[in-house]
């Protein structure tokens, strides 16, 4: 192992696959400092330029050949990469697997990097192509490049932020233990709460999905992908597009970080499209980020115990646990939730309290009109899912079925 120890609190970050700055965001916020950001989607380096200056912002991951020679800590994030074909065989750059290798050939090419840090979804850890997860593949590199390593699945919801769906992160280390950064802290499973009964008023989030369906959310939302189709029902309310704002916040974001020129005037038609698509190429966590930049800032301050790992069977294991471990005497599961801190006021927070109740009128300015075949598949949607739609929303579905009616027999 590299005998280099790194003593400052403020690290240095290179950062691959940057997004919109999701990931950056929470590690400035615990005080380290971005010196190096990648990122090829157009809308997603707009709010980049804008909110990183003077940050060289090469395009693709491919072009940098070695990390600067000050560099803390590597960084990337791959949330919202594809997860298609295998560890071997990924027929896309944009693929997890892909974006994997170039994290691990700047490891190779800048060999002295103290720290690594990932974050990916929870699908890392599920059987690719070759019925092995990546996460197999992934490890036995970092050990490969002498590497300690640890990795926990992590809530947005022990942060504050109504997401319950669990994203891997990773860390490695060249002097650390990266079971001090990761496993100290654990409050355990989700406090529990009193759920609104199917016949209590409450709000829904309706999220179109990548392959055009529209799930539902009434408490939590369970990965939210964010697009413009995302409508918002509250009590006593009437159908109304989600705030882009809202969905800012639901990366913990700021609202209005990815806005990178000057509002228009009030009554202005807006074009949100290159706001929702920055989102989309980030899909992270900031106060979750955050925290792991504050560990990482101390990384000696708190020992994990050395005793509450399981030794695996086998040093490639399906299913792979959520939480595991190899800082030198082999592979380790350990018993550890995605809740890292209890939530604020210990009641995890709810999707009503959360998005923006819309204004007079049904609507904020700026807001996206509804579609009435975008409206009956929120009414689909939530039957499929066992509640009965509010009478505003039947309302709507009645005048939308018979305008689709009306325009079918015209045709006719």
């Amino acid at each position: 192992m590299d005998s280099l120890v790194h003593t400052s609190s403020r690290l240095k970050v290179a950062s691959l696959f940057s997004g919109c700055g999701v990931l950056d965001y929470g590690l400035t916020q615990a005080g380290h400092e971005i010196i190096l950001q990648t990122e090829s989607d157009d809308a997603a380096r707009e709010v980049l330029a804008a909110r990183f200056q003077g940050i060289c912002q090469p395009r693709d991951a491919g072009m940098v050949e070695v990390l600067p020679a000050d560099t803390d800590l590597l960084a990337a994030s791959v949330v919202s990469a594809e997860l298609e074909g295998s560890w071997r065989e990924s027929w896309s750059k944009d693929s997890v697997a892909s974006k994997l290798k170039q994290v691990l050939r700047l490891m190779k090419s800048s060999p002295r990097t103290p720290w690594v840090l990932i974050e990916a979804s929870s699908a890392l850890l599920e059987s690719d192509g070759d019925g092995v997860p990546i996460i197999c593949d992934l490890v036995s590199e970092f050990e490969r490049l002498g590497y300690r390593w640890a990795h926990r699945t992590v809530a947005p919801a022990a942060f504050g932020v109504p997401d319950v769906k669990p994203r891997v992160v990773l860390v490695g280390s060249k002097h650390g233990d990266p079971r001090d950064v990761l496993l100290t802290e654990d409050a355990g499973a989700i406090a529990p709460f009193d759920a609104p009964g199917p016949d209590q008023a409450q709000a829904f989030v309706f999220n179109r999905q990548t392959d055009g369906r529209v799930r539902v959310f009434s408490d939590f939302v369970e990965g939210f992908n964010p697009a413009g189709a995302s409508c918002v029902l509250v009590p006593g309310g009437g159908l109304t597009a989600l705030e882009v704002h809202d969905a800012e916040r639901l990366q913990g974001l700021p609202p209005g970080w990815t806005l990178t020129s000057r509002p228009p005037a009030i009554g202005t038609p807006v074009d949100n499209a290159p706001r929702w698509n920055a989102l989309a190429a980030s899909m992270g966590c900031v106060p979750a980020m955050q925290w792991i930049g504050a560990r990482l800032a101390n990384p000696y301050k708190l020992k994990a115990s050395a005793e509450s790992g399981v030794p695996f069977e086998s040093p490639i294991t399906v299913p792979w646990p959520p939480c595991a471990y190899n800082v030198g005497q082999g592979r380790c599961a350990a018993p550890v939730s995605p809740f890292p801190r209890a939530t604020p006021g210990n009641a995890p927070p709810v999707l009503g309290a959360f998005v923006t109740p819309p204004s007079v009128g049904g609507h904020s300015s700026g807001s996206e009109v509804v579609t009435k075949e975008t409206a009956l598949d929120c009414v689909k949607a939530l039957r499929a899912a066992g509640w009965q739609p509010p009478p505003q929303l039947i309302a709507v579905e009645v005048a939308a079925e018979a305008a689709i009616a009306a325009a079918a027999a015209a045709a006719a």
